[in-house]
């Protein structure tokens, strides 16, 4: 045969990632089709939402052909203007060729049109047509388009469907619904193609849950051995069963759960999923058990308990099943049988290896991405066939063996195939690690450190985060981690890196495989127990390159010597160990280093970190970082210092060139800022947050031309007076400026020329008045005035036209806002309240046309009066509220929600943090957080003030849909109220005085 690599046969059959697919013209975007989108979310359908703004002749793109083939359920609304769109009718060309091709189902619904209207283009279909015509008159191609376009119609029209004409739209969305489920229903009665011989044992679990059964709680098991297959069998279950019952929930990895925060994790994990609980406050089990007694006793619910490897974990919730409502369905997956007994469970499923069959099945599927050897790989057959039995046999049926392995295998050559193979027959243990094995010796030097690095220390960690570090280390973590993606050695999920606990496994021996009782030797040490070995030891180690401790072992107190002979360290992360001795030397091949509370008062003399890009040491002890003059470090982008109270000096900056973020927070003694820092080119975040002894900071700041985050709250001695007429005007790319409690009395005028900044906090100062400049800053979504007392009048507010693109933010909080709070000497009120209201509608109004809006805007203001305009109020900290006739009015965009309250200054002293939480409660809620500081040496005299805050309709719809659940039914929004959660502490008291809300409307 010509070609020797063995590559994809044929386009395997696209597993379906969207539910639903929803054809749409724009006019019903906002009103009938946002409805049938918040009723699928509700109901757990997933479906695809095209909010791209294509320009008129454009062609479909492709993410909206892949959309199409690959949603199970196509809908199109057709309304009066639908065949006005060339984007539309394309789109429905392309959803009439899978009628034909895969013979997918088709709903078509008569939104603000005749049925007839349709299939026969009469009316304003004929109009439209009529233009397309014209238009297209002396294109003969596009004359032909046309054509299909009349006849997709006429075909889809006569479909049977929906005509919501003169019908309540919330009944007709709701019977929308329950078709579709029903027929995803039965659609999911074949299983997704890459999952092979499931059928079977997915049917025979559903008999053993009995679900027809609604008298009593049904607790069964899932047994079997890594890899079998437990977990996806329990989430095809999910998947298929959970939006049939009131709550549900899909608790992972309940073992890491337990060890990182005991049974009170798995606990909270509960109530948040089934009942949304994001605040729970509660730290004790039992309080927390009882909670979910009550919030769960009369609910359906269905769970799933995934890798549950104790009976501890789970004791406290199987006592007595009976605590969930009657009908309710509990899944323990465990690779222990006898756990499962002891948990109670009444039946246990114990997941049987692949046959021969299902086996080479999963495999060409794998390896050839095809169910079988087509003929034009006849020449190869026989001898791929020999391969593949050889494979088979040694992979003995464990479905993540053989996924793992025909991965490896895939699009590779013969001579790979056969090197592989002859690695199996020369160890042919039945440890299904040789197979896994071979694919990590199939990836490349650097996808083998980056597999390695996640299974020792990064498995279930942010996405983003791995990716930061690994990126220090220099492995190229984009493409490294697509790589392993593709060989099914991770996924991410929820923006968390997973590994199977069999790969993480293989991962570890793989660093042990040579001395697996001598740490020392280990290139990662990620064991607490091991690391203490070594270091009380004071073992040599030359191995070492990476190590991970996230907990410390209390009281233990380890030898600083041995991590001076670890000379080859490229990442080290420690979290609050206690060290002695003399620390003489850290590894020069450093690249990523993060220690809490590092004890020592600089980096040793003889530390040449040349390779270091991330230097971060919270809390430490450090006073000098280090002495005399470095070479530059050419490498170095983030240094983080904060809390560390006894720093005195910083460096000259001149050695760290390529500086991108600065964070000296908390470093109460720093006196001085070098001048250096103004060759910081690169700077774009400068935080020198409640640095109180800093004198003064150096007129080369101005220098710091790429700064966008600059923090200076809490710097309260005595500043150049000049410094910041200097300042404002120079950082002209200034987004985020924070200059709060720094004893400022006045503001300069220059401050209007940050024309970029889009975050101001001035809180604390002691200015009387702000300059009329503010106004000219056009892009400011939030400023902040709490607590500035000597405060007498506002200026002018700026007026928007659009708002800046939303971006995360190093610190505070991220929605806009304007807050005046706790301003005493603030007169005009009435003139206050009028502006501030006008800033809000502002707002409101450029968020409602942007692309990307905010989902939230708050405002604080004095007052003691809820506005008129606010027409459901309230006296008391709570308003009951029925959303249901505005949930389908075409020109609702919103809720509006106003509190007045007091904080009182009172001599009764606590612990606990004062707060205030406004948000919507059922059975659970979802609050926010008052943006304030509420502090009693801030606090002398009793304050009124009033809170807004203003939620989007699709926030809200989000919000609704988190409380209520999959709900069916209209009524299940009974009983929603509109409160607040107030709790005192440290020397203030807080009351809710009165409440309301009002529906906002275009």
């Amino acid at each position: 045969m010509a070609c020797k690599s063995i590559q994809s046969c044929s386009s395997s059959q696209m597993r379906s990632k969207y539910d639903v697919f929803v054809s749409f013209r724009g006019d019903t975007r906002n009103n009938f089709t946002d409805h049938l989108f918040g009723a699928f979310k509700r109901r757990g359908i997933v479906t695809f939402r095209d909010d791209t703004k294509l320009k008129k002749g454009e062609p479909l793109a492709p993410e909206l052909l892949q959309a199409i083939e690959g949603s199970r359920i196509l809908i199109v609304i057709f309304s009066k203007n639908y065949a006005s769109s060339t984007w539309c009718l394309r789109e429905l060309e392309k959803i009439f060729d899978c009628i034909q091709v895969t013979g997918k189902r088709v709903f078509p619904i008569f939104y603000d049109v005749d049925p007839s209207e349709v299939r026969k283009q009469s009316g304003d279909f004929k109009n439209a047509f009529d233009n397309h015509e014209e238009r297209f008159k002396h294109d003969s191609c596009k004359m032909m388009e046309v054509q299909r376009w009349r006849e997709a119609l006429t075909q889809v029209a006569n479909l049977s469907g929906w005509d919501v004409r003169y019908k309540p739209q919330y009944a007709e969305i709701e019977n929308i619904v329950d078709e579709i489920i029903s027929t995803l229903d039965h659609k999911v009665s074949s299983l997704p193609p890459d999952l092979v011989g499931m059928q079977s044992p997915v049917e025979e679990i559903e008999k053993l849950l009995l679900l027809s059964s609604v008298d009593d709680v049904h607790v069964i098991g899932i047994c079997g051995m890594g890899g079998i297959g437990k977990t996806t069998l329990a989430t095809v279950l999910y998947d298929r069963i959970s939006h049939h019952y009131d709550a549900f929930c899909f608790i992972s990895d309940v073992s890491k759960i337990y060890r990182d925060h005991g049974p009170i994790g798995v606990h909270k994990q509960l109530l948040h999923q089934t009942l949304h609980d994001e605040n729970l406050q509660i730290c004790e089990l039992p309080k927390i058990t009882n909670l979910i007694q009550r919030r769960l006793c009369h609910e359906r619910v269905f769970i799933v308990f995934d890798n549950v490897d104790q009976i501890e974990q789970l004791e406290e919730l199987a006592a007595n099943w009976e605590w969930l409502g009657a009908g309710s369905k509990v899944i323990i997956i465990s690779r222990d049988d006898h756990i499962l007994r002891m948990l109670k469970a009444y039946e246990v499923y114990n997941v049987q290896l692949l046959n021969w069959d299902n086996s080479l099945e999963l495999f060409l599927k794998k390896a050839f991405r095809c169910d079988d050897i087509t003929s034009d790989y006849e020449e190869l057959t026989y001898d791929i066939l020999v391969n593949c039995l050889t494979i088979l046999k040694h992979a003995n049926g464990l479905p993540l063996a053989i996924k793992v392995l025909g991965s490896f295998l895939f699009g590779r050559d013969i001579s790979e195939w056969k090197s592989a193979l002859s690695r199996l027959r020369e160890n042919p243990s039945k440890d299904i690690m040789n197979m896994l094995r071979l694919s990590f010796d199939g990836l490349e030097e650097m996808e083998k450190e980056i597999f390695l690095d996640i299974a020792c220390f990064f498995n279930g960690n942010k996405e983003q985060y791995v990716k930061k570090v690994l990126n220090c280390c220099g492995f190229h973590p984009d493409s490294g981690i697509r790589v392993l993606i593709d060989k099914s050695l991770i996924t991410i999920s929820n923006n968390l890196i997973e590994m199977h606990d069999l790969l993480e496994e293989l991962g570890r021996k793989i660093v042990q495989e040579n001395s697996p009782k001598e740490p020392q030797k280990w290139s990662r040490l990620w064991l607490d127990k091991c690391f203490y070995n070594v270091m009380l030891e004071n073992m040599e180690t030359e191995y070492a390159e990476a190590i991970v401790l996230r907990c410390a072992k209390e009281g233990e107190i380890l030898m600083a010597e041995t991590l001076s002979k670890m000379s080859h360290l490229r990442l080290l992360v420690l979290n609050d160990m206690s060290f002695q001795g003399n620390l003489k030397n850290l590894s020069n091949e450093l690249k990523y280093l993060f220690w809490d509370k590092y004890p020592f008062m600089s980096l040793p003399s003889s530390f040449r970190p040349h390779n270091l890009v991330e230097l971060i040491l919270p809390h430490s002890g450090i006073k000098q970082l280090w002495e005399g003059t470095k070479q530059p470090l050419q490498n170095l982008k983030c240094m983080d210092l904060s809390h560390s109270t006894n720093l005195i000096k910083m460096p000259c900056f001149g050695e760290v060139p390529n500086l991108e973020s600065l964070i000296l927070e908390g470093c109460t003694k720093l006196e001085k800022i070098d001048s250096s820092i103004g060759l910081l080119k690169k700077l774009i975040l400068l935080n020198l947050k409640n640095c109180k002894s800093l004198a003064c900071i150096p007129k080369s700041i101005l220098d710091l031309c790429s700064l966008e985050y600059l923090n200076l709250s809490g710097c309260s001695k005595e500043l150049d007076k000049g410094f910041f007429y200097c300042l404002l005007p120079s950082l002209r790319c200034l987004r985020d400026l924070d200059i709060s409690f720094c004893n400022l009395s006045q503001i300069p005028h220059g401050i209007g020329c940050l024309h970029c900044l889009e975050r101001l906090n001035l809180g604390g100062n002691d200015f009387v008045t702000l300059p009329c400049s503010l106004k000219e800053l056009c892009n400011l979504v939030y400023l902040n005035l709490e607590h500035c007392k000597q405060l007498k009048c506002l200026p002018e507010l700026p007026v928007h036209t659009c708002l800046p693109i939303r971006r995360e933010v190093p610190w505070g909080i991220r929605r806009p806002g304007l807050y005046i709070f706790n301003c005493p000497k603030l007169g005009e009120r009435e003139r206050c309240c009028s502006m501030t209201f006008s800033w809000m509608r502002q707002m409101l109004q450029v968020n409602q046309e942007t692309l990307a809006p905010f989902d939230d805007i708050d405002i604080i203001i004095p007052g003691c009066k809820i506005p008129r305009w606010f027409n459901n109020q309230t006296v008391g900290s709570s308003i009951s509220i029925d959303p249901s006739p505005t949930l389908h009015d075409n020109n609702w965009i919103g809720i509006a929600c106003c509190v007045v309250f007091a904080v009182y200054p009172t001599n009764l002293r606590n612990e606990c943090e004062p707060s205030m939480r406004i948000g919507f409660q059922k059975r659970s809620g979802k609050f926010t957080t008052i943006p304030v500081t509420l502090n009693r040496d801030l606090i002398s005299f009793e304050l009124d003030h009033i809170w807004i805050f203003y939620f989007t309709r699709e926030e809200f719809i989000d919000i609704m849909s988190h409380m209520s659940g999959k709900t069916e039914e209209s009524h299940d929004f009974d009983g929603i109220k509109l409160t607040t959660v107030i709790r005192h502490g440290q020397g203030l008291y807080l009351e809710v005085k009165s409440c309301g809300y009002r529906w906002l409307f275009k």
